[in-house]
């Protein structure tokens, strides 16, 4: 992850999961991202809180 010019962390981040899934569909599933927000620090360690996505909210 990199970081602003002043050693900042990003407010977002966006991750990819990827990956086989092995049964009855040995066939790669299309890359999902995840959006993550910087919620909080904790013992000068940042906390990121997983966004959900809107789609997902109405499932």
């Amino acid at each position: 992850m990199e970081v602003a010019k002043d050693g900042s962390p990003p407010a977002v981040v966006k991750l990819l999961q990827t990956g086989l899934y092995v049964g009855a569909n040995d066939v790669a599933e299309p890359p999902v991202e995840h959006v993550y927000e910087l919620a909080d620090r904790v013992d000068d360690v940042e906390v990121y809180q997983y966004q959900q996505a809107a789609s997902e909210a109405t499932d």
